[in-house]
């Protein structure tokens, strides 16, 4: 569904006759209206969570400097932040340890050169103590701000250029968004939209990508090494 069909079916949800032919080309100031809130809904609830359909790989070869160069052009798909705990060098297949400013100055300070790499993102650049080998190749997992593609789902972006963009967030829930964020700038009451809307976002992100199972007894979750049998009829 692109902005132009979610716009024209909100517009039929709340019985106001527009014949809209255009969002990004409209002068009546509804469909305007319409279309900023759109945008407002889909920038808050791409944060709500690691929604997997913004979330991107990333590899970087190593340099040999402390500084390994901008995290915007590392990760180049609109990055917003990085996934815990899913930088690892694959050269070595070891993680890459994320620090906080704290440490990092600590380590500093001391002059700890450790045999694991240590890393944090300062001033939008990827930096590194100790400084790594050369050639290795670091990957992680980012989620990014662009919300949308173009009609051809080939480029995604953040704001809305084109009445063809498709949003990659859950149409309903942005449906749902709108409906409640239309209804408070309208003056109206809008408490039960607002509710209803929660509780679809709840549930989405319940179900968004895979779940690990949840262990109750502490146990490792991790597969362990076993003899797999299979079923049937075995010649003896």
């Amino acid at each position: 569904m692109s902005l132009l069909t979610i716009v024209q079916r909100f517009f039929e949800e709340i019985n106001v006759d527009q014949n809209i032919t255009t969002v990004m080309g409209a002068t009546d100031p509804q469909v305007r209206q319409a279309k900023a809130l759109l945008q407002k809904e889909g920038d808050d609830l791409s944060g709500r969570g690691d929604w997997e359909a913004l979330v991107n790989e990333a590899t970087h070869t190593t340099l040999a400097t402390e500084d390994q160069g901008a995290i915007a052009t590392i990760a180049s798909n609109g990055f917003r932040y990085v996934r815990n705990d899913t930088i690892w060098d694959r050269d070595l297949r070891l993680p890459v340890y994320i620090i906080d400013a704290t440490d990092w100055q600590q380590v500093k300070a001391i002059a700890v050169t450790g045999p694991r790499y240590q890393a944090r993102i300062r001033g939008g650049r990827l930096i590194s103590n100790p400084v790594p080998i050369a050639g290795h190749v670091w990957a992680f997992e980012y989620v990014t701000w662009n919300w949308m593609t173009d009609s051809t789902g080939a480029t995604q972006k953040q704001y809305f250029t084109n009445d063809g963009d498709i949003p990659l967030l859950p149409e309903l829930l942005l449906e749902s968004g709108l409906q409640w964020r239309w209804k408070k700038q309208k003056g109206m009451e809008y408490a039960e939209d607002f509710r209803t809307y929660e509780t679809l976002v709840a549930n989405e992100l319940s179900r968004n990508g895979l779940k690990r199972p949840v262990r109750l007894d502490q146990s490792a979750a991790t597969p362990k090494p076993k003899v797999y049998v299979p079923e049937g009829s075995w010649n003896l």
